[in-house]
């Protein structure tokens, strides 16, 4: 029996409304899809809320972590007469405020973590269509982020650590597709700003949108460029949009330590090399050997081990392998990511994403820790949404049949191991 001619205008109606948002019925999906498979492997509330008790604090006036009610046996915080605060920058905390003044510290930070990072890869998805990216490679790069990066255990883990990592992915996330987008600088810099108060070395990734700027008014680079007044007038918007940050982290800093440059971080390191506590890899190896400084030229050989080399560990019972608590080689986790390294095509994209790279990494790799208890190599995250968009580039610009068949290979590698990862990441490693 066939339909009504009101049932076919109906059916067509709803199929408009389908194709109309459809956008947002992908979007819906990729959240759930993502957030569900995260929610399996998110311990319902894992005891530390650092920055719940911040944001806590924060409604109230203060900064000061122990009036908020946090335990007194937290580590990683810094004591001040009978105050407590966090070294942590405040982004992560800000983002839980309007959940906090509902909820109060029984709100889940690792609950939170695993909606945002579920939400980091719709927008992910967001930047890969802003760039023009092939459906082809869409469909392999949303689940390469989302389950075969370190964004998969950070965002199930949502410890203080890995929780400051997925907010700063967030609005790096933002400010990456507000400037595909052509958006005001001036905003696209404030999202930014929220990305720098929520890990610190995202700073150095500010010549990434500069860069990337300049060539909207030139088709090369010349020293009489930087004197071209559209040019100028973007940069002072930029500044403009990101300097009130540079006060509210002066301001905070103050606040907590009556200090405009002390934020917390020396007094935690000093803790850490006076204990007791295998923090990286090099004091694991050789416990009796003079520590590292906060920030060390000799930790650059084993941060780029641990990104590179550092194999998972042997144990000896049916498992055989486990993944190493100092981190593992990004080539065994998210092997997908060599396709960041053969983009053909000339894009002053492609240059803004290397150098962002480059100065972030300058920075990380010479941090005393290598990223400690992880899945993988952490600290990639803050710089991951420059790879994500290299190893997009690459994808397509490689797209030859047996190209195809290895991106393929490769993204089901990465998600295997980071699911074989975290399932034992979350049982103690």
């Amino acid at each position: 029996m066939g339909l009504t001619e009101s049932e076919l205008v109906q059916r067509e109606s709803w199929g408009n409304v389908l194709l109309r948002y459809r956008g947002y019925v992908y979007g819906a999906s990729i959240f759930l899809g993502v957030y569900l498979v995260y929610l399996i492997f998110t311990p319902v509330d894992i005891g530390e809320k650092h920055h719940v008790y911040l944001a806590q604090a924060m409604l109230h006036g203060s900064f000061d972590v122990a009036k908020a009610g946090m335990p007194a046996d937290y580590i990683d915080t810094v004591t001040v007469g009978a105050s407590r605060y966090i070294p942590f920058p405040p982004g992560p905390a800000v983002l839980l405020l309007p959940f906090v003044a509902i909820w109060g510290t029984s709100f889940s930070e690792s609950q939170f973590a695993a909606a945002l990072g579920a939400v980091n890869v719709v927008l992910f998805w967001q930047i890969l269509i802003a760039l023009g990216i092939s459906r082809r490679a869409k469909i392999l790069l949303v689940p390469f982020f989302a389950f075969g990066t370190v964004e998969f255990y950070c965002a199930t883990e949502g410890a203080v650590w890995q929780y400051n990592h997925v907010a700063a992915v967030f609005f790096m996330l933002v400010a990456v597709l507000l400037l595909l987008r052509k958006a005001p600088l001036a905003l696209t810099a404030f999202v930014f700003g929220f990305a720098v108060i929520s890990r610190t070395p995202t700073l150095f990734a500010a010549p990434f949108f500069l860069y990337y700027v300049y060539y909207q008014h030139s088709e090369r680079l010349s020293v009489a460029g930087l004197t071209d007044r559209a040019w100028l007038k973007d940069v002072a918007a930029f500044c403009a949009g990101l300097a009130p940050f540079g006060v509210v982290m002066l301001g905070y800093d103050y606040a907590r330590f009556h200090n405009l440059f002390t934020s917390g971080y020396q007094a935690v390191y000093e803790e850490y090399i006076h204990g007791d506590q295998k923090y990286n890899y090099y004091r694991a190896l050789f416990p009796d050997a003079t520590p590292l400084k906060l920030f060390d030229v000799r930790a650059i050989p084993w941060h780029l081990y641990t990104l590179l080399l550092m194999p998972p560990r042997f144990v000896g019972d049916w498992s055989v392998f486990r993944p190493s608590p100092y981190g593992m080689s990004v080539l065994l986790t998210s092997p997908a990511f060599v396709y960041a390294l053969m983009v053909k095509r000339k894009t002053p994209l492609k240059a803004a994403c290397w150098i962002a790279i480059a100065l972030v990494s300058a920075l990380l790799f010479s941090h005393y820790s290598q990223g400690w208890v992880q899945f993988g190599y952490r600290f990639l995250l803050d710089f991951a949404p420059f790879l994500l968009i290299l190893t997009a580039l690459g994808f397509d610009d490689n797209d030859s049949p047996t190209h195809r068949r290895v991106q393929f290979d490769l993204v089901a590698i990465s998600i295997v191991v980071c699911f074989w990862g975290n399932f034992w990441a979350h049982r103690g490693f």
